[in-house]
């Protein structure tokens, strides 16, 4: 193989590659070696953390697990052999290291050991200084040369806890086998105290070495490698560049055959390819200013004619440029304009600044003439003959001193005439024509914008204030019930049921977050279907609404996906239903109780009577307890009938006012022992502060202690529980009293029947049925309510609303 020459371009481009080759080789050599050194320290502290894990289980066994079984069986016997942590991790962990192939060293030494063979050495000592002098380090390690072989150590503080000072305390303290054992030495330590450390030592030396043998074998293969591609780099390099290179200057070697040639092309082959290929090219350049010569006289000849031409086409890109910027202010000037002489009188005066005119006119109505001009004058401008034709045809007409341009948004669709006046002197230019049609269909186009925008916004407006003004809640919402539109009574009602979290009007999602189906309230079937649906929602706090939906279709579209939304609150209507049908019920029980109450009551008075009479004449045996049995059912009977005339008592007076807070408290006192007989809980919190309520003392009373005495048979018979809650809602001005209890609750079946009279869930002889009828007739009466429900975590809830005195019960 032919070498080449050690000045041409080939040899330059083998050295720089070689060059490049072994600053390459050396970063990657340089990276590579960091990079293994930075896995064997990650592999040999992992191996030290392992061998140090061990050690803590070995500790932790003999702490937890060991030693206390030791002294169960041994008394206060102390077998160093079996309890001490110390001394069987240093057996266990010596045995490992035995038999393990990483020869660890492992070491767990202290100033002034007890055993001398673990006393620490210096290194070891520097160790247990620098964790003394930095408390809050937990571990060091590090790379240090033990016995000649480098080692990875990692080492831990010993901390001396309160358990430890027991054998390494006060010697009175240690058992009597250490002291036997070791005498007084390795004690005196502290609690918290640091007295020596924790090491385990993995030799790193035979991995280094396997580390440098990896890579030298990796640098032999990188070098092998770029031998390789630099044989193959020299061949392209030769056959795609060097030798068309050569193609070239041989060309300049036949063009130089003279003597003088000759000895150039000599000079030439001294240096490499590029420096012949440079040197050729001067010699081609001195030719080529002899050409240039002869061709700067034609130069000469064509530079009057070029700026001839440049004045020109300067003429003409200075007029498309103001054309550009006549345009763009139009443009402006429109999307700031509301009406039509609010268009014409921001776009008059840039046309006329533009062309330079005397005057510019526009007429937009023909019959009538109205017109608008800049400067402004009031008369009208005088058209041409055929300005009917000019609109017709939809092209500009220009005159010398005149151009009359249609105004319209499309072809055919003119609505006016842009009249143009140039100065005296003065006339267009020919290539004005495409500028002025476009100028024309420019202003036609934002004049239709406005008209389509005024109407646009006359129609919102209209249908804002209709929407707006409706005041029951209305929603436009998508097929997924997010709304698009609300009004303001919907905003109100998304803000009262999340408590102020929900401020966009979505009162959809608020409504049917617990209806079956979709929880879209029914609204993607009404669309799927294209029908009007209406359906009822009841919400857990008792509310309710009617909900009403219309699909919409889109405008030229196949498919509904849009619905309005029509929400009716129905909670008053409800309860006014409820209440009108419980005081039908009561006032038909009630005309029936007392009629009943009165006749049956003097009979019983009399049975009750006799019966007390005999009893005091009879000796005792049976026939005294049968006299017994007939008072016990009498007695009964009468609290039967005392029900029945409260129930059928006149209206409660509600002339005066009383604290809430101290009649239940009250109430709660006297209550509480019979509670506490049921090993039950009965607590009131009235620590707000509540208005005083028009109610009569009595009949609070008579309301607070029905409803305890049923919460006292609802809940269990161990660990009952019953709180009384007094709030102030001042958004009802009324004061709410809650009474909760943990029974089992009010069955779904028994809820729409609990008020009615002599309705009871209680076994026979455990009630009348007629608690619940006295306390909803008392609330009737004072102008408030009672509902009944559950709570979330099981138990019935009773919810009672006083009015406030002085407002006006609704």
């Amino acid at each position: 193989m032919k070498l080449p020459r050690p000045y041409s371009l080939q040899s330059k481009f083998l050295i720089g590659l070689i060059m490049t080759s072994v600053a390459i080789g050396g970063l990657l050599l340089a990276g590579f070696s960091y990079h293994m050194r930075q896995v064997l320290e990650r592999e040999v502290e992992d191996k030290a953390a392992m061998v140090l894990a061990q050690v803590d289980a070995v500790q932790q066994y003999v702490r937890r697990v060991l030693r206390p079984r030791m002294y169960d069986v041994l008394d206060d016997t102390f077998i160093i052999e079996a309890m001490s942590s110390s001394f069987i991790s240093r057996n266990i962990m010596d045995g490992v290291a035995e038999h393990s192939p990483t020869r660890h060293l492992y070491r767990r030494v202290a100033i002034g050991a007890r055993n001398p063979k673990f006393e620490a050495d210096r290194r070891e000592r520097d160790l247990v200084e620098y964790f003394r002098a930095h408390p809050d380090k937990k571990v060091w390690q590090g790379f240090t040369d033990i016995d000649g072989i480098e080692h990875f150590v990692m080492a831990r503080p010993v901390v001396f806890a309160k358990s430890c000072l027991h054998c390494h305390g006060k010697p009175g303290d240690a058992p009597e086998q250490v002291l036997a054992l070791y005498g007084d030495r390795g004690f005196g330590h502290i609690e918290n105290s640091i007295g020596g450390v924790d090491s385990v030592g993995l030799p790193v030396s035979a991995s280094v070495a396997h580390m440098q043998d990896t890579i030298m074998s990796y640098l032999a293969v990188f070098a092998i490698a770029a031998l390789i591609y630099l044989g193959a780099t020299n061949i392209i390099f030769k056959r795609i560049v060097a030798n068309n290179v050569r193609l070239l200057t041989a060309s300049f070697r036949r063009n130089f055959s003279d003597d003088k040639g000759v000895e150039l092309v000599r000079e030439l082959e001294k240096g490499d390819e590029i420096g012949q290929m440079i040197s050729g090219i001067e010699k081609l350049g001195d030719y080529l200013y002899e050409t240039r010569e002869q061709l700067q006289r034609y130069t000469n000849d064509l530079e009057v004619m070029v700026e001839e031409r440049t004045e020109k086409l300067a003429e003409q890109a200075e007029a498309r440029s103001a054309d550009v910027r006549l345009f763009v202010r139009l443009l402006a000037g429109s999307s700031k304009s509301g009406s039509r002489h609010e268009l014409w009188e921001a776009t008059l005066p840039h046309i006329v600044e533009r062309f330079g005119l005397e005057r510019a006119v526009y007429v937009c109505t023909f019959y009538s003439k109205r017109h608008y001009s800049w400067p402004h004058s009031d008369v009208p401008p005088d058209l041409p003959d055929n300005w009917v034709k000019l609109l017709t045809d939809s092209m500009p007409h220009i005159e010398k001193d005149r151009a009359f341009i249609p105004v319209e948004s499309s072809v055919g669709n003119a609505e006016g005439l842009l009249c143009l006046y140039h100065r005296s002197g003065s006339a267009f230019a020919e290539q004005d024509g495409e500028v002025f049609q476009a100028l024309g269909r420019q202003l036609g186009i934002a004049a239709d914008n406005i008209m389509a925008l005024d109407s646009i916004v006359r129609n919102n407006a209209n249908m804002h204030a209709i929407f707006e003004g409706i005041t029951e809640p209305l929603l436009l919402v998508d097929e997924s019930g997010n709304p698009v539109v609300v009004n303001e009574a919907a905003r109100r009602l998304g803000l009262d049921l999340s408590e102020g979290m929900v401020q966009d009007g979505n009162i959809i999602s608020l409504l049917c977050a617990n209806v079956s189906g979709d929880n879209d309230c029914d609204i993607s079937k009404s669309l799927n279907l294209n029908e009007v649906i209406s359906r009822e929602v009841s919400l857990p706090n008792g509310r309710s609404f009617a909900l009403s939906i219309y699909p919409v279709a889109e405008s030229g579209g196949s498919r509904n996906s849009q619905a309005a939304v029509y929400v009716h609150e129905t909670t008053q209507q409800k309860r006014m239903l409820a209440h009108m049908t419980q005081a039908e019920k009561l006032a038909t029980v009630g005309k029936l109780a007392s009629g009943l109450a009165h006749e049956i009551n003097n009979p019983l008075g009399v049975i009750l009577c006799y019966a007390k009479l005999l009893k005091k004449g009879l000796p005792e045996g049976q026939t005294g307890e049968d006299v017994d049995v007939i008072v016990k059912h009498t007695r009964q009977a009468q609290n039967v009938l005392k029900n029945l005339l409260s129930f059928a008592r006149p209206k409660v007076g509600n002339d005066g006012t009383v604290s809430l807070p101290e009649v239940i408290g009250s109430l709660v006192d006297v209550f509480r022992v019979q509670a506490e007989s049921q090993h039950a809980t009965l607590s009131a919190d009235t620590a707000g502060e509540v208005p005083p309520v028009p109610v009569d003392t009595q009949a609070l009373e008579h309301i607070m202690a029905n409803l305890i005495i049923n919460a006292l048979d609802a809940i269990p018979d161990r660990d009952g529980r019953i709180d009384i809650r007094t709030a102030y809602d001042t958004l009802a001005e009324e004061v709410v009293v809650t009474v909760c209890d943990n029974g089992p609750g009010i069955a779904e079946k028994d809820h729409k029947f609990i008020f009615d009279p002599f309705y009871t869930t209680k076994e026979v002889n455990k009630g009348s049925g007629l608690g619940l009828s006295i306390v909803f007739g008392f609330m009737s009466d004072l102008g408030g309510s009672v509902m009944a429900d559950n709570q979330n975590t099981g138990g019935a809830r009773f919810t009672l609303r006083f009015p406030v005195a002085g407002t006006e019960a609704t």
